[in-house]
């Protein structure tokens, strides 16, 4: 998730969150809340930090380092990597020409590449430029777009086009059987964020979404408001019918991916409460709970090269811990009952975490 604030520090811990990915904010403040929490002056999850790095222009992602030419791209990775940060997330604006230098050298400097896929280009140019990981599972679904969705994919059309038109493209034939074998042989990681794609393309404007229906009466009203936004407006011809299918066939897709060797780890892109949810999809898409739960623990450790200290539980390890009420193993929900936390060796209370992150209760 982007970590904007000290809040949501707080709030990941009492999600039981104890380490975590953040695919890009502002630099100074990755730096200042990774400092504060190793001073022990912030309470927060472990967080290994992206930055964006975005083309100027109208379309710029914000927070990032806007860049103009290939030089300045270089000059931005290098900033990164100055700053002791642990990845580079290229944006759907960049100049596709600008990919393959700068992820030579993020390489050769030992940063991780990830990120959204330029617009132009598709998933396998990404992972012949050098990308080690695809965001977002609709960038994963581009080999097989139409031309027009990929020349617009800076756009909402990103979501929309697969929306449209993933529910036809069959798992087996090509152009996707060679991602899904590309992947796989060359280990590209996935963090497909399928709830995103849910709560964008089949919202139901006043009702909340499943990512935070769980959370309606724990969190103040305003904030609530937020999750009873409507879908974005479909393309001319599609439906929600459209829509729907499409949604639950990239998460066959993921499965698919994952069973054939690719690394997938979960991630919400928004602010935690939707990790569950996200880990329930991958259930409804054909995962075990076992499975699933990996995605969030074991594999994205093995991701960030934090696996053979964390992510699994093992004498030796760090006791990063969370207690459940519930058995996730057989009802992949009953990771939202939070009951103690334990990070870094340091054990809190779920319903004290709760309370500092401004819920009011426990969630349904």
């Amino acid at each position: 998730m982007h970590v904007g604030d000290d809040f949501q520090t707080v709030s990941e811990l009492a999600l039981g969150v104890t380490s975590c990915r953040n695919p890009g904010g502002p630099i100074e403040l990755e730096v200042s809340q990774r400092e504060r929490r190793n001073a022990g002056t912030l309470l927060a999850p472990e967080c290994f930090d992206s930055v964006i790095v975005d083309q100027k222009g109208p379309l710029v992602a914000q927070g990032s380092l806007a860049v103009s030419n290939l030089d300045e791209t270089l000059a931005a990775v290098r900033k990164i990597k100055a700053n002791n940060l642990t990845a580079v997330k290229f944006y759907t604006s960049m100049k596709p020409e600008w990919i393959a230098p700068a992820a030579k050298l993020a390489h050769q400097l030992g940063l991780h590449v990830h990120g959204h896929i330029p617009a132009g280009m598709r998933t396998l140019d990404a992972i012949n430029a050098g990308y080690d990981e695809i965001t977002h599972i609709y960038f994963a679904t581009m080999q097989a777009m139409p031309q027009e969705v990929v020349d617009k994919a800076n756009t909402t059309m990103r979501m929309l086009g697969p929306g449209k038109y993933f529910k036809d493209v069959d798992l087996d034939a090509e152009p996707t059987k060679t991602v899904i074998k590309t992947m796989a042989e060359r280990h590209i990681v996935l963090d497909p964020t399928l709830v995103v794609v849910e709560n964008v393309l089949l919202a139901n404007a006043g009702t909340p979404g499943p990512a935070y229906a769980p959370y309606v009466g724990t969190l103040p009203a305003a904030t609530e408001r937020g999750f009873k936004s409507g879908p974005i407006p479909y393309l001319p011809g599609m439906t929600r019918d459209d829509a729907q299918k499409s949604v639950h066939h990239m998460e066959e897709y993921v499965v698919k991916l994952r069973r054939a060797g690719v690394p997938i780890v979960a991630g919400t892109d928004g602010r935690g409460m939707e990790l569950v949810r996200e880990l329930e999809l991958y259930v409804d898409g054909g995962m075990t709970t076992a499975e699933a739960l990996a995605t969030a623990t074991i594999a994205p450790a093995r991701n960030v090269k934090a696996d053979k200290r964390t992510g699994s539980i093992a004498v030796g390890k760090e006791a990063d811990l969370v207690l459940v009420d519930g058995d996730p193993e057989k009802t992949i929900g009953d990771l939202r009952h939070v009951d103690q936390v334990m990070s870094d060796g340091v054990l809190m209370d779920g319903d004290a975490l709760r309370t500092e992150a401004g819920f009011s209760g426990r969630p349904k």
